[in-house]
C-alpha cells in the first residue's frame, strides 16, 4: 500500500529544527545538524511539519508500506 510521508529537500533544509519540535510522535531527526529526515514508522501523517516549515522545504512522498 501507497501512503505519502514528509520528505525535506537537502539542498534547501537549514537545519532549524522547528520541523522536529512540532511533531507529535518525535519522527523528525535533524540528520548531522545538516537537514531533517523523518521515520515513516512514527509518523501518522498529521502534516504539522510541512505547515510549520519556514521555507517550504518539506513536501510529500509517496512510499510502500507493509500494512502487516
Amino acid at each position: 500500500m501507497l501512503k505519502r510521508f514528509p520528505f525535506a529537500d537537502k539542498n534547501r533544509c537549514v537545519a532549524c529544527g522547528v520541523c522536529a519540535s512540532v511533531c507529535p510522535k518525535n519522527a523528525v531527526e535533524i540528520y548531522k545538524g545538516c537537514y531533517a529526515t523523518f521515520d515513516i514508522k512514527k509518523c501518522v501523517g498529521c502534516k504539522k511539519c510541512f505547515k510549520s516549515c519556514p521555507i517550504g522545504c518539506i513536501s510529500a512522498k509517496e512510499v510502500e508500506v507493509d500494512e502487516g
